[in-house]
């Protein structure tokens, strides 16, 4: 796992200077995502994982519980 984590770091600091080559885009490009939009568009994409995140919260809340001496469900 240790391995893993080594390569995903050396991979990105290796592709960043790629992302930032071109001078030339990158305020066009910065002004295109940071826009009057951003906020609307940065919620709509978290959205889903809260979405989902608040399902899995409810069921682990309302999960039915066993008593001592009992069997469990299942």
């Amino acid at each position: 796992m240790r391995g893993v984590a080594v390569t995903v770091f050396v991979m990105s600091l290796l592709a960043s200077p790629a992302a930032l080559a071109c001078t030339t885009c990158r305020p066009a490009v910065q002004a295109g995502i940071f826009d009057e939009h951003f906020w609307g568009r940065l919620a709509l994409t978290v959205l889903p994982f809260l979405v989902i995140l608040l399902v899995v919260a409810v069921l682990y809340r309302v999960r039915p519980r066993t008593l001592p001496g009992e069997e469990p469900l299942g």
